[in-house]
């Protein structure tokens, strides 16, 4: 599903502060998989993240999503591929301010021009899904870390994702809600959606076929 053929990422390249985040990374990620990432603060894995998730480009290499090499499309083409493919869930939720929850669950929807009585129809399923049939109408600021975090990943499974993207997911949020998050994520996995997870938490280790260690940029 996923492929990295000397993957490298330099930021600040004509200053003396440039800052190599990603080193000559090679993987290959089967579909149907469920990978974590793991390292310390500033060993890459963010960075490495957004590039395979299309959210930045690689300074040097080559990514290839579904066999085909996407390093070199077009804005736009990323962004259409982002659409169709790929869920994120952001360690510090990324939701729009005073936006209600299910328009923040079904903003991805809106270039895709689907009306809004259907996104609302589908927000509310997944958000009730997710314990959140409540706050429906809840802007973020109205709701605790764990809720938000809830809204963000209805969010990442507006699309019907094949592939899930998850930066740090369970450290802003409380124990119940980690629990469900990987709960979801586990039925996901075996639904047949790809999985990549930068994570600190062990429990993640229960459902990973495989584990990345990144440091200083690349694999260890």
């Amino acid at each position: 599903m996923i492929k990295a053929e000397k993957l490298c990422k330099l930021y600040g390249a004509h200053t003396k502060h440039k800052v190599q985040a990603v080193e000559e990374v090679n993987f290959t990620i089967p579909k149907n998989s469920f990978i974590i990432l793991k390292g310390p603060s500033g060993s890459g894995k963010t960075t490495l993240l957004n590039i395979i998730g299309t959210l930045d480009r690689p300074t040097t290499g080559k990514v290839f999503i579904d066999g085909e090499e996407i390093t070199t499309f077009s804005d736009i083409a990323l962004s259409s591929l982002r659409r169709q493919k790929i869920g994120f869930i952001f360690q510090d939720f990324n939701l729009i301010p005073r936006l209600p929850s299910w328009e923040n669950v079904t903003y991805p929807l809106i270039p895709m021009g689907i009306p809004v009585k259907e996104r609302f129809t589908k927000a509310r399923s997944l958000l009730e899904i997710m314990g959140l049939e409540d706050r429906i109408t809840h802007a973020p600021e109205e709701l605790s870390g764990g809720q938000q975090q809830r809204v963000a990943i209805a969010r990442a499974l507006v699309n019907n994702p094949e592939i899930i993207i998850a930066d740090e997911p369970t450290s802003n949020i409380d124990e119940e809600t980690s629990a469900k998050l990987l709960n979801i994520l586990s039925d996901l996995k075996h639904k047949g959606t790809t999985i990549v997870v930068a994570t600190h938490d062990s429990r993640f280790n229960e459902i990973a076929d495989e584990t990345f260690t990144m440091k200083k940029g690349r694999f260890q």
